[in-house]
């Protein structure tokens, strides 16, 4: 098999540099997990269950941000397959498996990183646990061996390795096997500090570098040279295929002969070596020039040019994730040089600082293409309500330079999907098929993606339908509101589980003056929102006006402590910090954001910000239950919101979910009075609190007839979050959080088709006004066109929907099934 390093994501608007080393046994060591890396890998060919391991190279949302939400889904993965398997085995081995030596364990997952690790893994207690499925986590020094075997032909190797057993078929061996330091590649981690910049001076963190190396390399077996030498066929040739002599008696002169390895061994290496060099800073890069303080890497130093290293592991990739100002510095330049001419060089740069572009972005875009390009698709039916968030390729690419000409070393950019062959020996080096041109790709969509939407659009005929309906005057009218004006912008309306067509939760709540806030604030709720804010701006300067709108974010409300609900309040906060500090702000005039949310969420921050200091001081947070309805009005809080964003009463509402799930009823928005159902059943104290809602907005995470299902997760049906409407007589309602895999619009009950008020789905980009709700609403059936029922993967959704049904009603159909409940 093949060993190689991949790149998953770079950086841009809604990503981070995310990395795979794939060693030759296929197991797999992810480099950072930053907001949307799982959700990426549903983009590409590996899977987030393949990860064994994750190295870390700081604690923030771009190393972290998604880290949480893959523990969830690899552990819901694992639990899964082994429930399947628990119910194909008898009851006594069922039993015996439960009270063994692995205690129902299902899974594990290693975690390598910087200290403050196990603090921030210990924080995430608050919103997250899964006993059958333990972390490891190893902070600050850390070695590993590399190991001989699994799939290697190595010169000290023991052959190859077991298979991987799936999840279930025996959880001891895979606990067992997960505890040791799995793979080909050892690793090595470089620790070092780096100063953070905060309201209150300047903090110390500790980040990490990686060395990853193989064991020696047998060179590949020269059959024809074993036949001259009358080596006989069979068990001899592997002892020599793994670096070892051998010694046989001659079948024509029955002379003893020896024969080593490097007689019938061409090729061959003492040892590869791949560094993940990080160095966010000139102050970092003095120390990985300090000797003293960076020993691990000066055993790779060769200043001569020349390719053979006599017995030396050979440096042969170094990965710099570092900005591009650092990479091209003297200094830098100097000291990768160190290396050799022979080393070749990836580098991954970050954006620069609060500037919303960048190499990447332009060529790029972003990670989440079948989103990208579904968006796109609305936008042909209206472009003011389905905003394009890739915006017209109509300037150059911010005229970046090309890595490759900084110096005679070898360098090249970081592209998704890139990969880098480490073995065989033979295939060492850029994979070609993996290369991208730039051709006339913008943002990642080239002319023909645009033309091939268009096309298909107007095939389905939801282009023409679309006309129809907006032919009327007065629909076109309300479909041309002025950037000031008030609106909301939905930045995820998918449910928990990671889904190419739709992010997790996010809202955000535009005023009249351009100041916002946010309800929910799933995983990349931040980045979508950029990307929606760019490609919509009209102005010259989209840099400026995306800082002026992030700090026009005054406040954020939380709905329940669920991970996919609130694990983008970090970038947010660090964002948000960050261009504060740039403008001078202090600790005495930081405007933090009002931040409203369950204490669990609370908790979890106060906790996180001892390890991510960038966070510090961003926010006034206020307890949920503090804003209850039956409790007097809380005055410092209503004039906080008042001031910052003309919101007169903001209510939490207790709802049945999980521990601390509220809805929320807000007077005063540019709708009038909003409503935000959170995530829930159908809800009595939402109706009566929420009476007479200009705007309703409610979850229908399942559809009509999936209510058994609904009722095991604490959801709403569809027809279920109308009754609410109805009930609340809300003017109009606006349905999200939807559980299909498929981007599709759920059929309605015939009587939920003659309300008398606007009903809308909520798709991610869409951006509603106050009088364009209702043209939203007609735009229903030209939306229904581009994702009939019978397309590509609704039979599918439909079999998984029966499943489910199925799986919901045998566990309904158990006397007290609720009674042992636990909420997370």
């Amino acid at each position: 098999m093949t060993a190689s390093v991949k790149i998953l994501t770079t950086s841009t608007i809604d990503s981070s540099p995310a990395i795979l080393i794939v060693s030759p046994n296929g197991h797999k060591t992810l480099i950072n997990c930053g907001e949307g890396c799982q959700r990426s890998f549903l983009e590409s060919t590996d899977r987030v269950r393949s990860v064994n391991q994750v190295c870390l190279t700081h604690i923030g949302y771009t190393a972290t941000g998604g880290l949480p939400g893959m523990i969830l889904t690899s552990a819901d993965s694992a639990q899964a397959s082994a429930n399947a398997f628990e119910e194909k085995q008898s009851v006594g081995d069922r039993d015996r498996n439960r009270d063994g030596n692995n205690k129902g364990i299902v899974g594990t997952l290693k975690i390598i990183g910087p200290v403050g690790l196990k603090s921030y893994v210990h924080s995430l207690r608050f919103f997250m646990r899964r006993d059958r499925f333990p972390l490891t986590c190893h902070e600050g020094d850390y070695h590993s061996e590399s190991k001989a075997g699994d799939g290697l032909n190595s010169r000290n190797g023991k052959g190859k390795g077991k298979k991987r057993k799936l999840a279930g078929e025996d959880a001891n061996d895979d606990c067992a096997d997960a505890s040791k330091d799995l793979g080909l590649f050892g690793i090595t981690s470089i620790p070092m500090n780096k100063n953070v910049r905060t309201f209150y001076g300047v903090e110390e963190t500790s980040i990490c570098s990686y060395l990853f190396t193989t064991t020696p390399i047998a060179g590949k077996f020269q059959i024809q040279k074993a036949r001259e030498l009358g080596i006989p066929p069979g068990p001899l040739f592997s002892i020599l295929k793994a670096g070892k002599s051998v010694s046989f008696s001659h079948s024509t002169s029955g002379e003893q002969v020896c024969v080593e390895p490097e007689q019938v061994l061409e090729g061959g290496s003492d040892g590869v070596a791949v560094a993940v060099i990080y160095c966010p800073d000139v102050d970092v890069l003095s120390q990985f020039c300090n000797s003293h303080v960076c020993d691990k890497l000066d055993r790779y130093k060769n200043k001569y040019e020349c390719a053979d290293q006599g017995g030396q592991v050979k440096m042969e990739l170094m990965v710099h994730y570092t900005p591009k100002e650092v990479f091209d510095s003297d200094l830098y330049q100097a000291w990768i040089r160190e290396f050799g001419v022979l080393v070749k060089h990836m580098t991954l740069h970050p954006l620069p600082t609060n500037t919303f572009a960048g190499k990447n972005e332009e060529m790029d875009g972003s990670p989440f293409r079948s989103a990208v390009l579904g968006a796109m698709q609305r936008s042909l039916i209206q472009s003011n309500i389905y905003p394009n968030p890739i915006p017209m390729a109509t300037e150059v690419a911010n005229g970046v330079n090309d890595e490759g000409s900084v110096s005679d070393l070898s360098v090249f950019h970081a592209r998704p999907g890139l990969e880098y062959i480490i073995v065989p020996l033979s295939k060492q080096g850029l994979d070609p098929n993996t290369v991208k041109g730039d051709g006339d790709r913008w943002h990642g969509v080239s002319e023909a993606d645009r033309e091939t939407i268009r096309v298909e659009t107007e095939k389905c005929m939801a282009i023409s339908e679309a006309g129809k309906i907006l032919d009327n005057s007065k629909a076109k009218g309300c479909t041309t509101e002025s950037e000031s004006a008030g609106c909301l912008i939905f930045t995820g309306t998918g449910s928990a589980i990671p889904c190419k067509h739709r992010n997790v939760t996010g809202i955000f709540v535009g005023m009249n003056d351009d100041n916002g806030m946010l309800l929910d604030i799933g995983e990349g709720t931040l980045g979508q929102l950029i990307r929606s804010w760019r490609s919509t701006y009209s102005g010259d300067d989209k840099c400026a006006y995306i800082r002026r709108s992030i700090l026009g974010i005054k406040a954020a409300w939380i709905s329940h402590p669920h991970a996919d609900h609130h694990l983008g309040i970090v970038r947010l906060l660090s964002q948000r910090n960050s261009i504060l500090l740039e403008n001078g702000a202090t600790a005495n005039n930081s405007d933090p954001l009002v931040l409203m949310s369950s204490s669990n969420v609370l908790r979890f921050l106060d906790e996180y910000s001892k390890v991510d200091p960038t966070i510090y001081g961003g926010y006034i947070p206020v307890d949920n239950r503090d804003t209850l309805p039956e409790l007097p009005q809380n005055m410092e809080l209503t004039a906080m919101l008042t001031r910052k964003l003309g919101i007169t009463r903001c209510v939490s509402v207790p709802v049945s979910h999980c521990y601390q799930s509220y809805g929320v009823v807000l007077d005063g928005t540019s709708f009038g009075r909003l409503v935000y159902s959170g995530d829930c059943r159908p809800s009595d104290n939402l109706v009566r609190v929420g009476q007479g809602a200009d705007l309703l907005i409610h979850e229908a995470t399942f559809e009509n007839g999936m209510e058994e299902e609904a009722v095991l997760k604490m959801h709403s049906t569809v027809s279920e979050a109308l009754s609410i409407a109805k009930r609340m007589d809300a003017k109009a309602c606006i349905l999200t959080h939807f559980s299909q895999r498929y981007p599709r619009i759920a059929p309605l009950h015939e009587e939920d088709s003659l309300l008398s008020f606007p009903v809308a789905f909520a798709f991610d980009f869409m951006k509603v006004t106050p009088a364009n709700i209702s043209v939203a609403s007609k735009l229903t059936p030209a939306l229904r066109m581009l994702y009939p029922q019978d397309a590509e993967g609704a039979e599918e959704e439909r079999e998984h929907l029966s499943e489910t049904k199925k799986k919901a009603q045998e566990i309904l159909s158990t006397p007290g099934v609720f009674a042992n409940v636990k909420c997370e």
